[in-house]
Formats: C-alpha cells, structure tokens, sequence
C-alpha cells in the first residue's frame, strides 16, 4: 500500500512509520520537524519537509505517489504550549486537517484522523465513550483547552466527510508513552517524569491517567487502518489500568532513586481519564502491556 503520514518525524508516528515499512508498505512522511526529528525517520521511508497548513506542499508529496492511505498525526502538542500557544495550536489542527480531507478526497484515500482524549475537555463521568458529551470551560478562563477544541473539531470535518463518502476513520490514542518520547516541558508525564530530577506532582496528584504502551498502539493502529467496513467509526487505544499522577510519580522515584515534589496545579488538567474501549471489540484489540511492565523497558 501506498501510505502518507503526517508528523511521521514524532514519538508515534515514527513508530507507526516503522511498522508500515517493515510489512513492507510504500511510506512517505511529511513533517515540518518542529518537534519531530529526521533521525527517527527508517531509512525505508521517504520523508518530505513540509507544513500541513501548505497546499503547496501537500501539492508536493502528493503528486506521483497518490496515497491509498492517510495518516493524518501533524499537530501542535505539548500540555504546556496548549494555553500559551492556543493560536498556533488551532491553527495548525483544524487547518491541517482541513488539508489532510482535502487531499484525501482528491486521491480517494482512506485516511486515519488522530484525535485524542482531549477531545472530551472536561468530562468528568468516565469511562470516555464515543456518546460521551465533550465539555469544555469558558474560554476567558484560560485557553488551555486549544488543543482537545481543536481536535473535536477535527472530528466533527471527519464525519461531515464521512456524510459525503469518504472513508474516514478516528483514533485516539491515550497518553501514549514509549521510546523516543520526549521529556522536556511540552513532554508527556512519563517522559518528563523519567527525565526530571526531582520529579515534580503538579496538584495533588490525585489525577488519573491511562497509560499506554506504543507497542500497543501500534498493533491498533494498524487493525483500524487495515479492516474493512470501519468508516466514520472511532477507537479508543487506550489501557484500562488507571493510575494517579502521585502513583506514577512514586514508581518512577523509586526506580530512578530520585525525590517527589509537588508543584502548581496546570490549568484545565482532568481529574479522571479512562477510556470506554467496548468499541474496540470491531478490531479485536487490547492494551496487553501493563504499566509496570512498559516502565520496564525504559530504563
């Protein structure tokens, strides 16, 4: 098959690059490197430095390739960027992915939309199911909610696509943690964890993830992508094993002999986050690695 992924240069969707490759799909990857890097980019792929907000280069890795399938991953992520970059964050999601159903429109391509848990805002009764209502807090108060907005916007351009023809498809990966991930300030929690000293508990530590190792994912990623009859459906690829912050502050301490400290509470963070996964039945998939096992492999 010929493939298109988008952010392909990052954490996941280096990985994801990885195994289309090695089952012997033809990849390209586009990817401005803004938080990606080249280096983690298989020598199996061709890679195209581009913005997904240009239709110039969408025009570019496009043309001679026609993609059969679309992973579209490009966007502005990192928790910390969410409130004091909201304008870039909307506009590279909802614009990229204005782009991403443009062009798979245009070369009849299937195409995998990542969202994220994010998508919920603010829910509170869990688990996250795809009836579940999203929730999102007056925007005077912060724009912390830039990125999950965005992405259920993205989600709504999907379905609207889905209306007209299109085969479109929505994962949602959950707090997905794994090799190359980064561990800088925009990291996620097990990055940054692994790499802080001390490792700093924002809040009380009493928020819950559901942490999920790449290996996983990927396994899903590629059911939701492979079988047929999936269109306008939408997967959590998540675990089940939740977690608090504190938790996983404690593992991680006792692992890298380093202390725990509490810092401020990050604006707009969720209390609770556990995914409905009853709709991954259709792919026959599940979170197999545990979280203790998956922290075992990165050390």
């Amino acid at each position: 098959m010929r493939v298109l992924v988008t952010g392909g240069a990052g954490f996941l969707g280096s990985h994801l690059v990885d195994a289309l490759v090695e089952r012997g799909d033809e990849v390209v990857v586009l990817d401005d490197l803004s938080r990606g890097s080249k280096s983690q980019i298989t020598d199996g792929a061709k890679f195209v430095h581009g913005d997904v907000r240009s239709i110039d280069d969408w025009k570019e890795v496009c043309s001679g390739f026609s993609p059969q399938i679309i992973h579209h991953l490009a966007a502005v992520n990192g928790t910390r960027r969410f409130h004091k970059e909201a304008d870039l964050v909307v506009d590279v999601n909802v614009n990229g992915t204005r782009n991403a159903l443009k062009f798979a429109k245009e070369y009849n391509s299937r195409m995998i939309f990542y969202s994220s848990p994010e998508s919920f805002g603010e829910q509170e009764e869990m688990p996250l199911s795809n009836d579940s209502p999203s929730l999102f807090p007056p925007a005077h108060l912060h724009q912390r909610h830039s990125y999950g907005s965005s992405k259920h916007i993205g989600e709504l351009l999907c379905q609207f696509e889905v209306r007209n023809g299109l085969d479109v498809r929505i994962v949602r990966p959950c707090n997905v943690y794994g090799a190359r991930l980064h561990g800088d300030e925009n990291g996620q929690v097990v990055s940054m964890m692994m790499a802080a000293n001390p490792i700093v508990v924002h809040g009380d530590g009493e928020q819950t993830r559901s942490l999920t190792w790449i290996a996983d994912v990927i396994e899903g990623l590629l059911k939701v992508s492979d079988i047929e009859g999936l269109t306008g459906k939408a997967f959590n690829l998540g675990s089940t094993q939740e977690v608090t912050m504190l938790e996983l502050a404690n593992l991680i301490a006792k692992m890298r002999d380093v202390e725990v400290v509490f810092g401020k509470e990050n604006l707009g963070d969720s209390k609770r986050r556990l995914p409905d996964v009853s709709m991954n039945d259709a792919i026959q998939w599940q979170a197999t690695t545990s979280l203790q096992q998956g922290l075992s492999q990165l050390r």
